[in-house]
């Protein structure tokens, strides 16, 4: 199929809105989502290695563990201690990264971060982002209740901020590595004008490992 304008706004307009019903409806479909993402993006690791490079033990159980990270949020979501919509939210404030750290980025960006991994990612671009992202958060702490976990402070609130607007951009940073080390573009065109899974979910990989181990670790889950 030919990609051009129209079938990229298909994915934008029908991807989003399946990620918030994916969320909200209910576990069944939640994990429909999440073993989703991981099939996609496992069949488009291995194609790729199979494709520009050699299959191994070694690359294939960390290719596994990388891409399978994201099921991290099963057991957030759950959890009781933790609402549903609060992993929209983490969904959406990386979304918000990418958008703000890609505009901001494009429009006064200058200076590159890493060019021979990334040509195009800025220090404006990628401090954007951050910035975007605890703004985001912020706002909704100051004006929905009932959104985060039981007891979340303003602190906590800052944090998973910084996660999002960190380690989404670690992962970007991380895949376009490993494209770079294979020679190619975009892990596939499965996602019209949009590259595949693992350019689309990439950033979530590395935000899910994080927020699970921050959530764990002071004690809001578990």
């Amino acid at each position: 199929m030919k990609i051009d304008s129209k079938n990229r706004s298909i994915v934008n307009i029908v991807g989003a809105p399946f990620v918030v019903f994916s969320v909200l409806y209910n576990q069944y479909s939640f994990y429909f989502l999440i073993f989703s993402i991981i099939l996609f993006s496992l069949y488009e690791y291995i194609n790729l290695i199979k494709s520009n490079s050699k299959i191994t033990f070694l690359n294939l159980f960390v290719g596994f563990l990388w891409v399978s990270s994201i099921a991290l949020f099963l057991p957030l979501y759950e959890s009781e201690n933790i609402p549903k919509i609060f992993i929209l939210i983490i969904f959406i404030s990386v979304w918000m990264t990418d958008s703000a750290a890609f505009v901001m980025g494009k429009k006064f960006g200058k200076r590159k971060i890493f060019p021979s991994v990334s040509a195009n990612k800025t220090w404006v671009g990628s401090i954007s982002g951050l910035v975007f992202s605890i703004l985001f958060l912020v706002t909704i702490y100051f004006n929905f209740d009932k959104v985060w976990p039981e007891d979340f402070r303003l602190s906590d609130i800052i944090f998973i901020g910084f996660i999002t607007g960190l380690f989404s951009q670690f992962g970007d940073f991380l895949e376009s590595y490993f494209k770079r080390k294979l020679g190619v573009k975009d892990s596939s065109n499965l996602l019209l004008g949009h590259g595949g899974f693992l350019d689309r979910f990439d950033s979530m990989y590395a935000v899910s490992f994080a927020t699970y181990f921050y959530l764990f670790l002071s004690g809001y889950y578990g």
